[in-house]
């Protein structure tokens, strides 16, 4: 009877009990955009609620990892061992749809006086930031999580699935390294991956910033044009 499975909702519930930041910050973010003012653009609404629920974790996690020491990314690697693969995956998706309901946001801007040009705009700019900044966030503690998760100690040198150069037990900073290294220029820099699964895990996340990235690129030229053309 103690072999089977764990019912979904118990799993699920240890899934927010893991992540109280990310859940939190989530629904802060739904509160704002269900509360701002009906006559307002489903968009606008939707873009200043993710803003909210986006800035929210960032400012928490980075609080998170100054205060984190190693015990602390062990604890979490074993806590957060359920849907870690299904929060990256959402995580990802969502910020790729707030990337695209910037289009339709800036599609508004054209005809609109300057201070309501200027405020599409703003928010905007604060999406595509943002979205960039947490979604590599994501991917570092993925990272740090998966690491520790499977890493041996030998000899006072926690050996997992990433090689950083000189450092024998990485913390969150050195993810971060990782993870951003890999959004700014889908490669590993000095870092070495030595598990098959986090290869893996690298591919994607190299694929998902070529992708990202381009969208960046391109955004960035219509909030130009947007200017240009006021």
């Amino acid at each position: 009877m103690s072999d089977a499975p764990a019912p979904r909702s118990s799993r699920f519930a240890r899934t927010i009990r893991a992540r109280p930041r990310l859940f939190l910050s989530t629904l802060l973010g739904l509160a704002v955009g269900l509360l701002l003012p009906e006559h307002w653009r489903g968009v606008t609404r939707g873009l200043l609620g993710w803003n909210v629920a986006c800035w929210t974790y960032l400012i928490a996690a980075a609080v998170m990892i100054l205060r984190s020491e190693h015990k602390d990314i062990h604890r979490r690697a074993a806590l957060q061992d359920d849907g870690r693969y299904t929060v990256l995956a959402l995580t990802a998706l969502a910020a790729g749809c707030s990337f695209g309901a910037i289009f339709f946001q800036l599609a508004t801007v054209k005809g609109a006086d300057s201070s309501l040009r200027g405020a599409h705009i703003a928010l905007a700019t604060s999406t595509i930031i943002g979205s960039w900044l947490l979604v590599h966030l994501v991917f570092a503690l993925h990272y740090a999580h998966e690491f520790y998760r499977c890493a041996k100690e030998e000899a006072g040198t926690w050996i997992g699935g990433i090689v950083f150069p000189g450092e024998d037990r990485p913390d969150y900073p050195d993810f971060l390294y990782f993870s951003y290294v890999i959004g700014v220029a889908c490669a590993t820099a000095d870092v070495n991956i030595a598990s098959r699964p986090l290869r893996r895990l690298a591919l994607v996340h190299c694929v998902l910033a070529f992708f990202y990235n381009n969208a960046v690129l391109a955004m960035t030229i219509n909030i130009a044009a947007s200017f240009i053309g006021g």
